[in-house]
């Protein structure tokens, strides 16, 4: 619901025109703008009006844009202008970001696979320590502050949101009362909840619940209650991440360090943490140089009643041995690249020229088709062994060569089910295509759901 005091299309901010509202929260209205000279397209947030006769409003939104002056980095979302509407209400201008935030990408993938999340991880620690730098607690990091911004063909992970932010500096006023907590209840931490002292390794403690929740797909403590959820980080075990998700224990004690209770227990830096995570997750450092893009990738996998493979015989084997590489053949000559392999699947995979790229997903689904085709047709095919050809689309980390790790790698997150046969596509490598409305229509092909 839009506010009441929503500006109308067309009002000046500044050296920017408001176009259409796009979000609004307890503190203020965003909306769409333009530059009125260049027509860059960029954010404006306007505080409410009836927030203006709060001193404490104002002060708060006046030193986000102090903040956000002082901290510049590219993983940072960059300010461009701030003024005072003529109602008498401040505005800041940030550049708009088209993408998704990282909640968003949790609840579709549910986790991540480790080398996707330290891909996400490492530019925000470099954006808090780029805050850090400048005196500037962040004081909520959280997955709903961190944006996956489409940079033409590429990612961009942008930490948002300093609202909250502390600025610890000798003469800056302090905007919270004594033992008033400030943050979110289910990410906050000890100190934070205590409403005490906070400092970079505060911060480092919302790290390490962030690297928690995306590699486990959940926060550390959930509990209906906000207050059994502060006592549980005030005061509980930490839970092991290994117990939940495939990853080496070695994580659970460099999570549990970054999560401690006493902040003299925990990292000193959030860089420092995830150099460590990486060590931890066994991850060579080069993951760090990857870059993160949305890719396509044709996943074929072997699939065969267990109890047959368990005694096979020759005329199993001649066409156990002859499938994947038949299939490979044709990977090859789509213009894939090798990407996962193992003893009864493999990936071939590759960039996507832009984030959509409808050609390159329909030729993914169409090379999809034509393999399972041609395995159907192989010459002295065995019908005890099945298979699948999928398509499907996510992010990927990549180097000049191809595709090396990420989401699209981890392929047991999307693999369809074990009774599945033939061709099939998911539903992210069908977005916008035409097929993607009467999937389950055609006759080659099928919907992963």
């Amino acid at each position: 619901m839009i506010h009441s005091t929503a500006l109308a299309a067309g009002t000046r901010t500044g050296d920017y025109q408001l176009e259409a509202p796009l979000a609004e929260g307890g503190f203020g209205q965003v909306y769409r703008a333009h530059h009125a000279d260049s027509g860059r397209v960029a954010a404006v947030k306007i505080l409410h009006s009836d927030l203006c006769n709060a001193p404490g409003a104002v002060a708060r939104f006046l030193r986000e844009v102090e903040v956000m002056v002082r901290v510049r980095h590219p993983a940072v979302v960059e300010l461009l202008a701030w003024g005072t509407v003529d109602d008498g209400r401040p505005f800041l201008v940030m550049e708009l970001l088209d993408g998704v935030d990282l909640a968003a990408e949790l609840a579709r993938h549910s986790r991540l696979a480790p080398a996707r999340a330290l891909a996400v991880l490492e530019p925000v620690a470099a954006a808090l320590a780029a805050a850090h730098a400048q005196s500037v607690i962040h004081r909520d990091v959280k997955a709903s502050n961190v944006f996956l911004a489409s940079d033409g063909e590429r990612e961009r992970v942008v930490l948002l949101d300093f609202g909250i932010a502390k600025l610890a500096l000798p003469d800056a006023t302090d905007l919270t009362t004594s033992r008033q907590a400030v943050g979110t209840p289910v990410t906050m931490a000890p100190e934070q909840i205590a409403g005490g002292a906070v400092d970079a390794r505060t911060d480092v403690y919302g790290l390490g619940v962030l690297a928690f929740h995306l590699l486990t797909g959940r926060l550390p403590f959930e509990d209906e209650s906000p207050t059994v959820v502060q006592y549980l980080h005030a005061h509980a075990r930490r839970p092991r991440p290994s117990a939940l998700a495939p990853l080496p224990i070695e994580a659970d004690d460099v999570i549990a360090r970054a999560m401690a209770i006493v902040p003299a227990q925990r990292f000193a830096d959030p860089v420092a943490f995830v150099d460590a995570l990486r060590v931890a997750l066994a991850l060579p450092a080069e993951h760090a140089a990857l870059e993160p893009r949305t890719a396509i990738g044709v996943l074929v996998e072997i699939r065969a009643d267990p109890d047959v493979l368990a005694d096979p015989d020759d005329a199993l084997l001649a066409d156990l041995d002859g499938l994947l590489p038949l299939a490979e053949t044709m990977l090859e000559a789509g213009g894939l690249r090798p990407a996962v392999q193992g003893g009864n699947l493999t990936l071939w995979a590759r960039p996507l020229a832009g984030a959509d790229d409808p050609a390159a997903r329909e030729a993914a689904v169409e090379l999809a088709c034509q393999i399972s085709a041609a395995l159907e047709a192989r010459p002295d095919r065995d019908p005890r062994v099945g298979y699948v050809a999928v398509a499907h689309v996510a992010i990927a980390l990549c180097d000049s060569d191809g595709v090396r790790a990420g989401d699209l790698c981890d392929v047991a997150g999307w693999t369809p089910d074990p009774v599945e046969r033939g061709a099939l596509a998911t539903e992210a490598a069908l977005d916008g295509l035409p097929i993607s409305a009467s999937a389950t229509t055609d006759s080659r092909v099928r919907l992963v759901r």
